[in-house]
């Protein structure tokens, strides 16, 4: 079940508030909300968003076809070994979470929430591989890119 929400700007104050609030003024999505609390930024920004691990997105393109359908081009690397796919799917999270499967990464997206924090867009993914459940998180100027990071960020949690 994939489920996406653009989220307002919100403004509240409590004792506790989440690292993403205290930094951008905008609460984290309820479940991970309560997983952060407490912690820094930076501690918050090394766990959701990790900049090493299994996989990383190269470089992507989309060509829309029409009708729904789009052309997804990526080159992904797993364990430091270049694959290039070609998908056609509704949109890019749909591909890449297809190309991620082909690639041994069974990875389904929960949930999926976006706040604007200025100029960038702020991706929070709920994701399940093998009954294990992790959030994710990437920041991006493209929405879309945002999307395709917080994806690889969560393959790379679980």
């Amino acid at each position: 079940m994939n489920i996406l929400h653009h989220s307002p700007t919100f403004h509240r104050s409590h004792a506790r508030r989440d690292p993403f609030e205290a930094r951008f003024g905008a609460p984290l999505p309820l479940g991970l909300r309560d997983e952060a609390a407490g912690m820094s930024w930076d501690m918050f920004d090394q766990i959701y968003s990790p900049r090493r691990g299994h996989y990383r997105l190269e470089h992507w393109r989309l060509h829309h076809l029409g009708s729904g359908k789009a052309v997804f081009e990526a080159s992904v690397r797993v364990d430091e070994v270049p694959h290039t796919s070609t998908a056609v799917a509704s949109g890019p999270i749909a591909a890449l979470t297809g190309m991620l499967y082909e690639l041994g990464c069974n990875i389904e997206i929960v949930g999926l929430h976006q706040r604007k924090i200025g100029n960038r867009t702020a991706t929070f993914l709920h994701a399940e591989r093998d009954e294990r459940r992790a959030w994710s998180m990437a920041i991006n100027e493209d929405p879309v890119e945002s999307s395709l990071l917080a994806i690889v960020a969560a393959a790379n949690r679980l």
